[in-house]
């Protein structure tokens, strides 16, 4: 293609501790995130003063739970290997971009130093199938702030969302049906989301419409089968999406059996290794049941695949301009 050469992809995810003495950084980071906690307008000046009020409490506890699942997150770790899969693929020099922690702008723009091409364009793909202002949106503005004055010149191309593409549906399907091979019927499939307040939605966020796609688009694979779309990690006071994914797991009989979908998370961190993997799967066993848990896509091939479609159809647009 005419504009492959000089045409760089970022990945944009929301980032991850990579050691326990990155989770104060990626904490601070994260409710410091205008987009994250939108706070009253009186309020927004004292962002980042909240914020570290607020992770000086749950510091302790964060710090506790990486050390659980084996002191750092895996997320960077996994978005490397899908940066590193691509590359081989498309013959693309492919970056990545915390949108909390590291990689940071800093660690990105040495990247591209080190590279030394001048790319004309920018691939901008986030991890993030369903759109949201609290991932995709605050991902877009600080990669648009960075390149915008490190690569004026340059256009930057998004890939907005893909919650119902095919691959993307097919690669759910495929570690659905994987699981449940060895899960004896009957069983509920509960499609777990990470959670937004209800109020970013009545604001026009997008992601409840664009997960219950996604969701629908599974479950035309699967029909007849009993399912239900609950969300997750839940902050702060507010009413939030609902139901949760806790109030699903209680309300499971004695002798069910439930399998766990993390339909938001492409990749397995904190919140689908230990709130899914320990703390709700503990809660379904209390309550006499049994729960499954379906792993994040991950390197998924057929998630790559997803992904490298998506890429191929901006390489078009670039060059039909």
């Amino acid at each position: 293609m005419q504009q492959k050469q000089n045409t760089a992809i970022i990945l944009t995810n929301l980032g991850g501790p990579r050691s326990i003495d990155e989770v104060k950084e990626f904490l601070l980071d994260l409710l410091g995130d205008p987009n994250v906690i939108q706070l009253p307008f009186f309020l927004k000046p004292f962002q980042k003063l909240l914020a570290q009020v607020i992770v000086s409490r749950r510091l302790p506890t964060s710090v506790k739970l990486y050390q659980e699942i084996g002191g750092k997150s895996p997320l960077v770790e996994i978005t490397q290997i899908q940066a590193m899969r691509l590359e081989k693929r498309l013959g693309l020099k492919i970056f990545i971009f915390m949108n909390c922690g590291k990689p940071s702008s800093t660690e990105l723009m040495q990247e591209l130093n080190a590279c030394g091409t001048k790319f004309n364009h920018f691939i901008v793909l986030p991890l993030f199938p369903q759109y949201s202002t609290t991932t995709t949106k605050t991902s877009f503005e600080k990669i648009t702030e960075f390149l915008s004055k490190t690569f004026p010149e340059a256009k930057t191309h998004f890939v907005r969302s893909y919650p119902d593409h095919p691959k993307f549906v097919q690669a759910w399907t495929e570690r659905i049906q994987r699981k449940i091979q060895h899960v004896q019927k009957p069983f509920k499939l509960i499609f777990s989301a990470h959670g937004i307040p209800e109020s970013y939605v009545k604001k026009g966020d997008p992601y409840f419409e664009e997960t219950k796609q996604s969701v629908e688009a599974i479950m035309s694979n699967f029909p007849g089968q009993d399912y239900v779309l609950a969300f997750q990690s839940r902050f702060g006071k507010g009413k939030w999406l609902e139901p949760s994914t806790i109030q699903v797991v209680e309300e499971l009989g004695q002798g069910s059996r439930a399998v766990i979908v993390p339909i938001s998370f492409v990749s397995d961190h904190v919140e689908t290794i230990h709130e899914i993997g320990i703390e709700i799967t503990h809660l379904a066993e209390e309550r006499g049941g049994k729960l499954y848990r379906v792993p994040g896509l991950n390197n998924s091939s057929l998630f790559i695949d997803c992904l490298e479609d998506l890429i191929i159809e901006k390489l078009k647009t670039i060059n039909s301009v």
